[in-house]
């Protein structure tokens, strides 16, 4: 995931995290849950007036250093209203996910040796009080994950994941189909750089990564960022139908944009024909901005919103969309940590403040 952003908002805070990145650090974010991992009293139920009508109450994360909590976040006002530890026998968790609705959610929790992930689900009732932890009936995933994303329908999960178990020098990307228990797995070269000579010249091959994964809403199709992490990182976006076959990542995937001021996330609209894309309005110094793009076409349909200044206050923002594919959350430091809500279909925006989420490094697991 790259280097951090303090908060004065300073640095670059990355896209995403290799899954053997994610298993090593430090520290992901640092909440009151860090300190009492249990469940916590909140506030009284309601709506928030800076919530958006129509919008999920609630979003679960991931906090804290090994051993990681989950922790429930009220949307309006990122507060933390209850937490749950990792299971005793395994290192910390390293994602979360939703699934199928805006109240089930499925977790990944790495293995003391990062050779291998579990899977979870667990739910929250009305007033973000969550159930106990389930273990999915899936085959256990080789490696950490490091992202994890849910189709709409609940039926598919995408996963990236790495570690001292996955293949050298790639990432795998995979999906597993709940109902059958298929998982199709795919890799992504990663080596690091390297100068290679030929034709009497020196090339230099970048670090390259691969990750922002979202799937559209039947879980057919999984998009995803690949590609050499430049100055700001990759420029590619793919879309790849889950049904293909194992073996290289952008060998059965399509490009479908290349943006030169570079993606730092991506996530597909419900049908897979648009694609939210987080990146800048220019090469050098430009803002951080959401934009509106045909996966047909690569054309941008139109700017979203402005999350941040860009420039030399360059913060990237993890994004997550709800159920309904009607609205997205985006948090992060923007001078304070804060939280924003927007209707994808007004443009509406709510915006606070959130005392909790004060993130040190890269935060990249969330769910809504």
């Amino acid at each position: 995931m790259g280097g951090g952003a303090g908060p004065a908002g300073v640095g670059r805070m990355r896209g995403f995290v290799p899954a053997a990145a994610a298993a090593a650090v430090t520290v992901i974010i640092v909440t009151a849950a860090l300190v009492v991992p249990k469940l916590l009293s909140g506030p009284p139920g309601g709506r928030s007036p800076g919530a958006l009508a129509g919008a999920p109450a609630f979003f679960a994360g991931v906090a804290g250093a090994p051993p990681t909590v989950v922790d429930i976040y009220r949307s309006a006002t990122g507060q933390v209203v209850a937490s749950f530890p990792t299971p005793r026998n395994l290192r910390m968790f390293t994602a979360v996910a939703r699934l199928g609705s805006d109240r089930t959610y499925a977790a990944a929790a790495v293995a003391k040796n990062s050779c291998t992930t579990r899977l979870y689900r667990f739910s929250i009732d009305s007033k973000g009080r969550p159930s106990g932890l389930t273990p999915l009936s899936v085959p256990q995933v080789t490696g950490a994950v490091g992202e994890l994303a849910g189709s709409a329908d609940g039926n598919v999960l995408a996963y990236t994941a790495s570690g001292p178990c996955t293949p050298h020098a790639y990432t795998p990307v995979g999906v597993i189909h709940l109902a059958t228990r298929q998982t199709t797995t795919w890799t992504f070269q990663t080596a690091r750089p390297r100068w290679t000579h030929g034709h009497g010249y020196k090339y230099w091959h970048p670090y390259a990564t691969a990750g922002s994964v979202s799937l559209t809403a039947d879980g057919s199709v999984l998009g995803f960022l690949a590609g050499p992490d430049r100055s700001y990182g990759p420029q590619d976006v793919w879309v790849l139908p889950t049904s293909s076959p194992p073996g290289p990542l952008t060998q059965h995937a399509r490009k479908v944009l290349h943006l030169r001021t570079a993606v730092f996330r991506v996530i597909l609209n419900h049908s897979g024909s648009r694609a939210y894309v987080e990146t800048l309005s220019a090469i050098r110094g430009g803002a951080v901005v959401l934009d509106l793009y045909s996966t047909s076409t690569g054309q941008r349909i139109r700017l979203l919103s402005r999350l941040g200044p860009g420039g030399h206050s360059l913060a990237e923002l993890p994004l997550t969309v709800d159920a309904s594919g009607q609205h997205l959350l985006a948090y992060g430091y923007l001078g304070s940590p804060r939280v924003t809500i927007m209707n994808l279909t007004t443009g509406r925006r709510a915006s606070t403040t959130a005392a909790d989420l004060v993130i040190e490094g890269a935060l990249t697991t969330v769910a809504w």
